[in-house]
């Protein structure tokens, strides 16, 4: 009898090419993919041009769909974790800028990308609260559609038909990705199984 095959809750088999089980290794996995920073500048052209009377052509619309479909998993993540009040680590006010607590382990790593800019210090601290606000202010499978039709009219001419709070969606998606990255930065250990490197904890 043939097994049945894992279920792709976290929607990784699109952009992936597996299935992913664990949310924490979505966040390694994602980030891995498209860093934080990029995320970010990339969720900030898409509301613009969602809006805009122009259609997005910086990427072509195969890149732009793997991206979403990355944030997209991001998001079904972040739903399982909702509920965890605080991360097993301890991080203090005074240790905002302390390094080892937001920086990536890739060599091409830059510390100001890294960096957290849309976060609290309080959010810094524990990046799970950003997941209770995220989900407060919508369910994921609103969220999801929310992030298909912005995608759906950046690349399209009908734009500025959304009827979206474009400045709160910019802020809430900025925000779950870099307490995403705190996360992974923090908590995850390896990619897929393959150590990271922490090169950065002696520099």
């Amino acid at each position: 009898m043939k097994e049945e095959s894992t279920r792709d809750v976290f929607e990784t088999q699109c952009w992936l090419y597996d299935v992913v089980t664990d949310p924490y290794q979505v966040f390694a996995e994602a980030l891995s993919a498209a860093g934080m920073d990029f995320l970010r500048r990339f969720i900030k052209k898409i509301l613009h041009y969602a809006e805009a009377n122009e259609v997005y052509c910086q990427k072509s619309p195969c890149d732009v769909l793997f991206y979403l479909r990355i944030i997209r998993s991001l998001i079904k993540a972040a739903n399982h974790l909702k509920e965890i009040k605080k991360g097993p680590i301890t991080v203090s006010e005074e240790d905002v800028f302390n390094k080892k607590y937001y920086r990536s382990h890739y060599l091409s790593s830059n510390e100001l990308e890294d960096f957290p800019r849309f976060l609290s210090v309080k959010e810094f601290c524990n990046p799970y609260k950003v997941f209770r606000k995220f989900f407060k202010y919508q369910h994921a499978d609103e969220w999801v559609h929310d992030l298909e039709e912005i995608v759906d009219s950046a690349l399209s001419k009908n734009n500025g038909e959304l009827g979206l709070e474009m400045i709160t969606i910019y802020s809430h998606l900025v925000k779950l990705t870099e307490a995403a990255h705190l996360i992974n930065v923090r908590e995850v250990n390896h990619v897929g199984g393959i150590l990271k490197n922490r090169f950065i904890e002696n520099c």
